[in-house]
């Protein structure tokens, strides 16, 4: 079995791309795995060993020069790009993967003649590939600022139906060496390294037995040079830099390549999260990571443009005290804490797009329910519901909108005034009714299409919220049940009491005991 995986994206992406590859080896483990990738990102072969057992490149730079570039024939790309077709071709795949999902990837792939093809592909002047419901999720959500509760590689493996693979076993290290990473590809994801060097500082004046150094690519030399001595600066290659993780006690790193790469090999790390940066969709994937993130109103911003601040306020509201805290608990051992919230949230799409009200699996403690946290979701909850019910008041009948050619301002301005203060007080922070707002930003024939979407996007945030409320009672029982037992009662089925063979609907009144 021959398989190819695209993937067309950053540096950092492909090493992301690390529990993917593991996963299908696992799944396909006498398959031949081939890897298609940007010519400028080949020095990724050091790292992924035996992972990939063939690599192909896309000379995207040439072929830009090509089409851009007056000494070129303008053909040339074309002819370049068709080799390339060929020669895929020729290796008569069997399945394709594309974890790229941009339009490039997919018209690529709808030139091969790959007959499984999983993921987004152009056929038949349309783009395909997007049936499953993770990969539609992925497809809204990783395309626009909109937030996501999963991230990158928990989405590809869901869709893909890939074992997820984590990262190496984090490891508490012997070396007393802690690196940083300053620099990122994006101004706007930057520290300052003033702030970086007096973090040093602070972490050899206080932890006197650990040294600080500086990982750098060779071209960032020049520039780190004026915040740290020479000799604290380990200039090295992706090779080399993973050596140095390998061995260091903790990585303090902003959004970078390296991040990932410390992921993988097993090292502790503390992500300043800033900018464009997005944890949730593309942190470091480690149990080890501790990602630290101000809470200015326009984080995280939008990708490949500029701050629009007059000054940087995310990275300047970031402290070295903050910072250094994390570094303290993650020399010592101490585990990032857990969020409730977003587990809880993850657990409700999950089902969601499964398909599935199946409670199976659920691994949360009794514990984590009596946290603040736990209780202001279920408050959440209770909100939510009484949202819905306003929501589907304010609709008016399909009746209504049927043989009009045209809305008034009247007609649903209830409707959009709740919807609008919901946006305004960012209250949905995970995207429950994120269709419902969407659906009043489409442009319609007819005004009875207004409300056919209204009304298919009002299921989708019912039918969340029907799996929130059980999510919600599964953990009521779980969190009541600890208490019994604490109490020597003993174990209490989530169905209800149970005698002689009969259950007896449970009333939460009475079984307070």
């Amino acid at each position: 079995m021959k398989i190819l995986v695209v993937s067309l994206l950053r540096l950092g992406d492909i090493i992301q791309q690390v529990p993917l590859l593991r996963g299908l080896r696992t799944k396909y483990p006498q398959a031949s795995v081939h890897l298609l990738l940007n010519r400028q990102f080949a020095s990724v072969e050091e790292i992924l060993g035996d992972l990939v057992d063939q690599y192909h490149y896309f000379e995207r730079e040439a072929l830009q020069k090509g089409i851009g570039e007056a000494q070129f024939n303008i053909l040339w790309s074309y002819r370049k790009l068709d080799q390339l077709v060929q020669q895929l071709n020729a290796q008569n795949f069997d399945v394709a993967y594309n974890v790229t999902h941009n339009k490039l990837s997919a018209y690529l792939l709808g030139a091969l003649n790959i007959e499984d093809t999983r993921g987004l592909y152009f056929k038949e002047k349309r783009f395909q590939g997007l049936d499953s419901p993770w990969l539609k999720y992925f497809n809204e959500r990783f395309s626009s600022n909109n937030t996501s509760v999963f991230h990158y590689i928990e989405i590809l493996s869901h869709a893909f139906g890939l074992p997820l693979q984590s990262q190496t076993e984090v490891l508490k290290k012997k070396s007393k060496t802690v690196l940083f990473q300053c620099l990122t590809s994006d101004p706007k994801k930057n520290w300052s390294l003033s702030s970086f060097k007096m973090l040093k500082e602070e972490i050899e004046r206080n932890l006197v037995d650990y040294k600080v150094k500086i990982l750098a690519a060779p071209f960032e030399r020049d520039l780190l040079v004026s915040a740290f001595a020479t000799e604290d600066i380990l200039s090295c290659d992706l090779n080399q830099a993973m050596e140095h993780l390998k061995s260091a006690a903790l990585l303090v790193t902003g959004d970078t390549s390296i991040k990932h790469l410390a992921a993988q090999v097993g090292t502790p790390l503390v992500e300043l999260v800033l900018g464009s940066s997005d944890a949730a969709k593309t942190g470091a994937y480690s149990s080890g990571a501790y990602q630290i993130q101000t809470k200015v109103p326009c984080a995280p911003c939008v990708h490949s443009v500029a701050c629009p601040q007059k000054s940087h306020l995310c990275a300047e509201s970031l402290t070295v005290e903050d910072v250094f805290v994390q570094v303290w608990n993650a020399l010592s051992g101490q585990a990032p804490n857990k969020n409730i919230s977003l587990m809880l949230d993850k657990k409700v799409w999950e089902l969601y797009l499964n398909g599935t009200n199946s409670m199976e699996g659920m691994t949360f403690n009794a514990s984590d329910f009596q946290t603040t946290e736990a209780k202001a979701w279920k408050e959440e909850t209770n909100y939510f519901n009484r949202l819905q019910a306003q929501f589907e008041t304010e609709l008016p009948s399909r009746e209504s909108f049927l043989g009009r050619k045209s809305l008034s301002s009247s007609d649903l301005a209830s409707f959009i005034g709740l919807a609008q203060e919901v946006v305004r007080k960012k209250i949905d922070r995970v995207g429950y009714f994120q269709t419902v707002f969407e659906a009043l930003l489409v442009r319609f024939v007819q005004p009875v299409e207004v409300w056919d979407r209204l009304n298919m996007a009002l299921k989708q945030s019912r039918d969340l919220l029907r799996i929130r409320n059980l999510v919600l009672q599964k953990n009521d029982i779980h969190s009541k049940d600890g208490g019994y037992y604490a109490k020597g009662i003993g174990h209490l089925s989530d169905r209800g009491f149970e005698e002689a063979g009969q259950s007896v609907p449970r009333d939460y009144e009475d079984a307070a005991i």
